[in-house]
């Protein structure tokens, strides 16, 4: 399912799709090795996952629960709005665990709640939204 994304490396941000009941909700993981790119310049020698690809690693999951279609195609999305609450520091190597649920869609407006696990610690919690947009083809 992770295919169906428009994200490609090196800004795809999940590791495997766990489960995706569409509408509702899902769960993937992240997994950061450490030897990734942005790790160069965040910070030297300390790596520390930044909290902005975290909400994009949410972002990306709650997009295949409402934009994803059985037949294998996405429709674009933006993020709207993001509220995200980082309780603790993500530092490589670590295996995220991601969790989105749908909450509320007002139109082309999708809201969801949101959180990132690592080792069953709670690191990120908070709510998003994606809007839909215009294919431009």
């Amino acid at each position: 399912m992770i295919e169906q994304l428009p994200h490609k490396p090196p800004f795809l941000f999940l590791t495997e799709v766990l489960e995706v009941e569409l509408g509702v909700r899902a769960e993937a993981r992240w997994d950061v090795l450490g030897d990734e790119d942005f790790f160069r310049g965040h910070f030297p020698g300390r790596p520390i996952v930044p909290g902005v690809l975290i909400a994009e690693s949410l972002a990306q999951l709650s997009g295949l629960v409402v934009f994803s279609d059985p037949a294998g195609a996405v429709r674009q999305a933006s993020l709207a709005q993001f509220d995200v609450r980082f309780e603790s520091q993500v530092r490589p190597p670590a295996g995220l665990h991601l969790t989105s649920t749908l909450t509320r869609s007002l139109g082309p407006l999708h809201l969801f709640d949101v959180c990132a696990f690592n080792d069953s610690v709670r690191v990120a919690r908070g709510s998003l939204a994606l809007s839909a947009t215009e294919d431009s083809e």
